[in-house]
């Protein structure tokens, strides 16, 4: 996943259920407990408590009393040229299956709809509609299994 804050793209990459990698540098968490979006545990040693969310284009983190706003930087819109479909393209948050696909090509859908549903380590993860638009492109169908970063819906702006 590519996040950018104060105008800096971070790449994360998963590298397993306890690692990741941050621009280069692997990251421990050992997750002692977690609940709908917030975690507890030891990352590279030290304990921290997390609370992180994903709205659309957006991932919200609230670390240690503080609260940091990613915009989520997408492969599927950097592939494309056109402005108006980069808004709109979708990838997977996560390594997981696709358990549902709530749309088609040509569908007109409105901002915040449910799209795509992807479960990840037994939780469902709903992708939404970024904007008002058309269905573009549909890149999986219901059992697929996709990894971060993989393009999966294209919506249009509506004109």
């Amino acid at each position: 996943m590519r996040l950018k804050y104060a105008g800096q793209v971070h790449n994360i990459v998963r590298k397993s259920e306890e690692a990741f990698d941050v621009d280069g540098v692997r990251v421990t968490a050992a997750v002692s407990s977690a609940g709908a979006s917030r975690f507890e545990g030891r990352v590279d040693g030290g304990r921290r408590s997390v609370f992180v969310t994903r709205d659309g284009d957006h991932v919200f983190a609230q670390v240690a009393g503080r609260s940091y706003r990613f915009n989520v930087v997408s492969r599927a819109a950097a592939a494309t040229s056109d402005d108006s479909i980069a808004q709109g393209g979708l990838e997977a948050p996560m390594p997981g299956r696709v358990t549902r696909v709530a749309v088609s090509v040509g569908e007109a859908v409105k901002r915040g709809q449910e799209l795509i549903v992807v479960e990840a380590m037994k939780m469902e993860n709903a992708l939404v509609a970024p904007l008002d638009g058309v269905v573009k492109s549909l890149a999986v169908k219901v059992g697929d299994m996709v990894s971060p970063g993989s393009a999966l819906v294209v919506v249009e702006a509506a004109s």
